[in-house]
């Protein structure tokens, strides 16, 4: 009696052993529904990388630009001849260490661009309409449309937007600092993280297109980090 009494306690203990044993397998082989894919969601939230072409039209010319874009280093090439015409003009752009330089191939010379500190306009003539309620897609890009007017200036730019990881583009914008339109009115916006204009076009108040500048390619992928340094064999320009 006493043997058996043992022989049951040893058999409890068993199957009380293999019963918790089975309970944290299964415990540990349930997904954790409140762990999120954070490689997914870094990869998704990751600063564009890659190039973006634009084309630049007034009823007088063309003006190519090709963005090459890699963290806080902005590569421009600018034509006036051709889409993808060798020995651009082009301009490096450090977001971080706030430069600009000047590339000139046909003569194998840099120059450093002097650099004026953005100031936001305080002109109260600008008027924002940012919740339009009209969509469209442009260039596979789902996109809203923005409109910012200036009475005194006689002008309103309709910008066709998309939200997305470009970052970069408003700190460049306050980099390059240019006086035309579509980058002074772009900037008057607020909120602008990570929209980017697929189309934007410059009219007068009575409809008149003055200007469009519109994204004809956007390409993902990584770019060589010599793309936004001074060729070698380059000579300053200033010496």
């Amino acid at each position: 009696m006493y043997r058996s009494n043992i022989m049951m306690l040893r058999i409890s203990y068993i199957i009380a052993f293999l019963l918790m044993s089975l309970s944290t397998l299964v415990v540990s082989a349930q997904p954790n529904i409140n762990k999120k894919n954070t490689s997914k969601v870094n990869a998704k939230n990751a600063p564009f990388e890659g190039i973006i072409k634009f084309v630049q039209e007034t009823f007088s010319d063309t003006i190519y630009y090709t963005y090459y874009v890699k963290g806080n280093n902005i590569k421009i090439e600018i034509n006036e001849d051709c889409a993808d015409c060798d020995g651009a003009d082009a301009m490096l752009f450090n977001l971080k260490a706030q430069t600009i330089i000047a590339l000139k191939p046909s003569l194998r010379m840099y120059k450093d661009v002097d650099v004026k500190p953005y100031v936001k306009s305080q002109d109260v003539d600008y008027s924002i309409i940012q919740n339009t309620h009209n969509s469209k897609k442009i260039e596979g890009y789902d996109c809203e449309q923005w409109r910012v007017k200036n009475q005194k200036e006689n002008t309103e730019i309709t910008y066709w937007v998309t939200q997305g990881n470009f970052y970069f583009f408003d700190d460049f914008l306050k980099l390059w600092n240019r006086s035309e339109k579509h980058s002074r009115y772009f900037l008057q916006i607020k909120n602008l993280n990570g929209y980017f204009p697929i189309l934007s076009v410059e009219r007068s108040s009575l409809r008149d297109t003055r200007m469009k500048l519109q994204v004809v390619k956007i390409i993902n992928k990584p770019l060589e980090t010599s793309v936004f340094e001074i060729p070698s064999g380059y000579k300053n320009y200033d010496n």
